[in-house]
């Protein structure tokens, strides 16, 4: 069952790196796009979307299957990476942006810290793009932002910007912000209490209780949300799955009924868990127009549970 809670933290990551999400993300959180509109930012200013993609990255050699994997610096996955632009700027590429979803808060070291780490390899990733003969002065300035789920109820609701700044300790200097302001991490801490309007609106979406219709009211009519049918359609899509990952026990529930079923008959004793992710494949075909293997495919499942699955599917279409 780890494929479809992974299948589900994919459909989030696609619905959030949807551009009109990621507008919303870069006017309320980063300073230079605040003064924009939010269709303008989604329109002009966003482009290259990667979502845990199996492509080289075209920005540099250092990076294949979309993962930052330079030869002396290990491995970082990114969830979701994209490249921005201002609308008045004259360059191609202003801004690499990352945005990552965190659900677990205490994963044995500091998310800033890993934030960090993240915001140093992209623009390490710049090597051959932007900064080729070492001109440093192209740098592009980095963000790495993280949507955490989970987080101390004290903190619930606050959004922090940790960047780098100039100290003179002595005399005066003439350094120039915009030559060392490289590099900022921003950390989104999500609360049902939190009247915030970014920090509301990522709550809703990734709000595994709220029915898919009642999330595309509450997007579309308190935060003016312009939505294209694909994006109406992956979000309930999203819904839909998660309602069947959200009992946490639902794994062992899967194999003890399967295994049951199996012995005792094709619907007898079977988990109510496991009729519900039967349901959930018909109607990913029926709405989908797709057929048992193809949603098999893009959900990961390995191939020696298919056959069992197309038994319980063959028979409750009887």
């Amino acid at each position: 069952m780890r494929n479809i809670n992974y299948q589900y933290d994919t459909f989030c990551k696609q619905v959030i790196a949807r551009p009109i999400f990621l507008a919303h993300i870069l006017k309320k959180c980063v300073s230079e796009f605040k003064s924009f509109d939010v269709s303008l930012i989604a329109k002009d200013c966003i482009r290259d979307i990667y979502v845990n993609q199996k492509n080289i990255h075209r920005f540099s050699p250092f990076l294949s299957q979309f993962e930052d994997d330079s030869l002396k610096e290990g491995k970082a996955v990114f969830d979701i990476f994209f490249v921005a632009r201002l609308p008045d700027s004259i360059h191609d590429i202003d801004f690499y942006i990352n945005i990552e979803i965190q659900d677990d808060f205490y994963p044995g070291y500091p998310l800033s810290a890993r934030g960090v780490y993240y915001g140093g390899r992209m623009l390490s990733m710049q090597y051959e793009d932007q900064i080729r003969h070492s001109n440093y002065g192209n740098l592009k300035k980095v963000y790495s932002i993280w949507i955490c789920l989970n987080a101390p109820k004290e903190e619930r609701g606050s959004i922090t910007e940790i960047s780098l700044d100039k100290k003179v300790h002595v005399g005066y200097n003439r350094i120039r912000k915009e030559d060392y302001d490289k590099l900022s991490v921003i950390l989104l801490y999500l609360g049902k209490e939190s009247e915030e309007e970014i920090l509301g609106l990522l709550q809703t979406l990734l709000d595994e209780t709220i029915q898919s219709e009642r999330k595309l009211a509450i997007l579309e009519e308190e935060y003016g949300i312009v939505m294209d049918d694909e994006t109406r359609k992956e979000i309930r899509d999203m819904c839909n799955l998660g309602d069947y990952v959200e009992n946490k026990g639902i794994e062992k529930g899967m194999a003890e009924g399967m295994a049951k079923g199996m012995t005792e008959g094709i619907t007898k004793g079977i988990e109510e868990t496991t009729l519900k992710f039967i349901g959930f494949i018909q109607n990913m075909m029926k709405n989908n127009n797709m057929s048992a293997e193809e949603v098999f495919d893009m959900m990961q499942i390995p191939a020696k549970e298919r056959e069992e699955y197309l038994t319980y599917l063959n028979h409750t279409s009887k």
